[in-house]
């Protein structure tokens, strides 16, 4: 009992000396953990994971920042509605991601939610419109490189649009992008909201062989106005959490019978 009382204060003064490091110097690394305290690497990943769990850091490769550091982007409420289907959709959507791939990932709820799922992948740049994205996947993916359109800022909705989103893909081709839609439309297709974005929608998928678009069952007949930007069978994989009636598949089914619809 005396010597686990002993580790456990040894274990206390650790985390002190790093959280005054984080104030005094804005960072702290693992080796420098090592360095000051005598300890493993593997007991500094320890300490900096028991101190993030409370909430007094974070996280990044090889080392910790305070929370404060963090550019934490404003969560929009349409994040948080139906965030379990969002969730469970990006996570079946990472499964077609390999590692060293170029990715082009349109603005979105859901679109964010696929972000969130790409942390075990190694080497991969994500190409993105999106400012919340664009600041998540620099702050939270370290194995990836965060990159960004052109184009006129959006403040509601915080992504960027208009012809510079064209002009700096001019010279991108790559395997795969994925969008979110706002609404789905049997006989119509894929819909945003506002034109601008559908116009955006429609410059990432000339960019890219194969088209995943990432939706949740609630968009499927909806009876707004919006702006198509896909057919039924311009994408070549739809990931729902659910298909309601199979209305989905049917009107997207390629011309050989085969289905493009992936449930998570």
């Amino acid at each position: 009992m005396e010597t686990e009382n002993h580790n456990r204060m040894l274990a206390a003064e650790r985390q002190k000396l790093i959280l005054d490091l984080l104030h005094t110097n804005g960072s702290v690394s693992v080796n420098e953990i090592c360095e000051k305290c005598g300890v493993s690497s593997v007991t500094a990943r320890s300490d900096l994971d028991a101190l993030e769990r409370e909430g007094h850091l974070k996280r990044t490769h090889g080392g910790a920042v305070p929370i404060s550091q963090l550019v934490i982007p404003a969560v929009p409420q349409r994040v948080r509605k139906n965030a379990r289907a969002k969730k469970a959709i990006g996570k079946r959507a990472a499964e077609l991601v390999e590692d060293g791939e170029t990715i082009l990932v349109g603005s979105g709820s859901t679109t964010l939610a696929f972000l969130h799922c790409l942390g075990e992948k190694h080497d991969i740049k994500i190409i993105t419109n999106d400012i919340n994205g664009l600041i998540y996947v620099e702050q939270f993916l370290p194995n990836a490189t965060p990159a960004c359109t052109g184009g006129v800022l959006g403040r509601e909705y915080r992504h960027f649009s208009g012809p510079m989103v064209a002009s700096s893909l001019s010279e991108i081709y790559l395997d795969k992008v994925f969008l979110g839609a706002d609404g789905f439309e049997p006989d119509f297709g894929f819909l945003a909201e506002f034109e601008q974005t559908a116009s955006t929608k429609v410059e990432f998928i000339r960019h890219a062989r194969k088209t995943v678009i990432l939706m949740d069952s609630t968009k499927v007949g909806t009876a707004r106005s919006f702006v198509r930007f896909a057919g039924p069978k311009d994408a070549d994989i739809v990931i729902m959490d659910k298909d309601p009636g199979g209305i989905v598949a049917q009107a997207t089914m390629g011309p050989h019978g085969q289905n493009r619809v992936i449930l998570a």
